[in-house]
C-alpha cells in the first residue's frame, strides 16, 4: 500500500512537470514549500554562523542538495491530492541565502508515508550533526518524544501500543513492554528521566513565540532550563510569550495556582477523613446523632467537590 502511494505521488509529479514551462528540475525548485511547523525543527544559527554560511555559499556555491519531501498538497493541507508538493525538510538556511543572492542549488527528493515519519527523519538528521548545543539537542529529543506521545491514539488503533497504569505510551514486544521514554533513552544513549525532562523542555519552549524560542536555543537570550520546563505546566494555550521578562511572571502564576490546588486537596482530604470517622462512629454506636453527623459530613464533602 505504501509503495502504491509513493508511485501515485511520483506519477502526479511527473504530470505536473510535463505541463510546466520549466525544465523538470527547475519546475521543482520553483515550487518548494516551506512549512513553519517543520522549519521549527531546524536549530537556529548564531549571527556569526549565518554570516560564515553566507560567505561560504557565495564563494563556493551550494554543493550539498536541499532535501525535499515529495508529496501532494492535500497531505500538507494546502490543496488537492492532484497537486504535487515539494516540502523543504533540510537546508532551510541555505535555501534562504541561495534565493536572496541567486545562488544555484540542487535538490534531492525523498518519500515518506506520513507527517510523523518526516518529523522523525528531520529530528534524527539534526541530532546526527555535531554543531548542536546542549539545549538544542535536548529540545529535539523532547520534540521526538512529544510527537510519538501525541500519536498514541493512532498507534492504539493499529494495536501496536497500549497505555500502562502510569499513563505512558507502551510498545508491546514478545518478551516485555517498554515505554517510549525508555526506547528513546536507549536510542539516544541518555537516561529515561533525561528524555522526560527533554519533553517538558520542548513543551515549555512551544509556549514561546518562534523568534524568542530561537533566541533561547541559540543562546542569545539566557533563561534557566528549569524555568522553561515549568512553563510546560502553564494553562495559557493560545498566548505565546514574546518577552523573556514575562517568564517569571507566568511561573509565579503557576506556583500560585499549584498552591491553591494543594490547599483545596488538603481541605478535601480533611473532609474525607471526617466522613470516614463519622461512619465508623455511627457503625459503633448506631445512634441517631451519629447518623446525622454522617449526613452533615457527607454534605460538607460534596460542597468541597463542587
Amino acid at each position: 500500500m505504501a509503495k502504491n502511494i509513493k508511485m501515485s505521488i511520483a506519477e502526479k509529479a511527473r504530470v505536473a512537470i510535463t505541463n510546466s514551462s520549466f525544465s523538470p528540475l527547475e519546475s521543482i525548485k520553483q515550487n518548494i514549500t516551506v512549512l513553519e511547523e517543520l522549519k521549527s525543527f531546524i536549530p537556529p544559527l548564531l549571527d556569526s554562523e549565518l554570516a560564515q554560511l553566507k560567505a561560504n555559499l557565495m564563494a563556493n556555491g551550494c554543493k550539498d542538495p536541499l532535501l525535499l519531501w515529495e508529496t501532494t498538497k492535500d497531505v500538507i493541507g494546502l490543496g488537492s491530492e492532484d497537486e504535487p508538493a515539494y516540502v523543504l525538510i533540510d537546508g532551510h538556511n541555505r535555501y534562504g541565502i541561495c534565493k536572496e543572492f541567486g545562488i544555484t542549488f540542487n535538490v534531492q527528493l525523498l518519500s515518506f508515508n506520513s507527517f510523523k515519519e518526516v518529523k522523525e527523519h528531520m529530528i534524527d538528521l539534526q541530532l546526527g550533526r555535531r554543531n548542536l548545543n546542549t539545549q538544542q539537542a535536548s529540545y529535539l529529543r523532547g520534540l521526538r518524544y512529544n510527537t510519538e506521545k501525541n500519536d498514541v491514539i493512532e498507534n492504539l488503533q493499529g494495536k501496536k501500543d497500549v497505555i500502562d497504569s502510569d499513563g505512558q505510551n507502551v510498545h508491546l514486544g514478545k518478551e516485555s513492554k517498554i515505554t517510549t521514554a525508555e526506547r528513546l533513552a536507549k536510542e539516544y544513549n541518555v537516561g529515561e528521566k533525561t528524555i522526560r525532562r527533554d519533553a517538558a523542555f520542548a513543551e515549555g519552549l512551544e509556549k514561546l513565540t518562534p523568534t524568542l524560542r530561537n533566541e533561547v536555543l541559540s543562546g542569545k537570550k539566557k533563561v534557566e532550563k528549569s524555568k522553561i520546563q515549568l512553563l510546560a505546566k502553564s494553562n495559557k494555550e493560545n498566548q505565546s510569550i514574546d518577552d523573556i521578562e514575562n517568564v517569571d511572571e507566568i511561573l509565579q502564576q503557576i506556583t500560585k495556582e499549584k498552591s491553591t490546588e494543594s490547599i483545596q486537596i488538603d481541605i478535601a482530604q480533611e473532609k474525607y477523613n471526617k466522613v470516614l470517622s463519622t461512619i465508623n462512629e455511627a457503625y459503633q454506636t448506631r445512634s441517631i446523632q451519629a447518623f446525622e453527623a454522617v449526613e452533615i459530613a457527607l454534605q460538607e464533602f460534596k460542597l468541597i467537590l463542587n
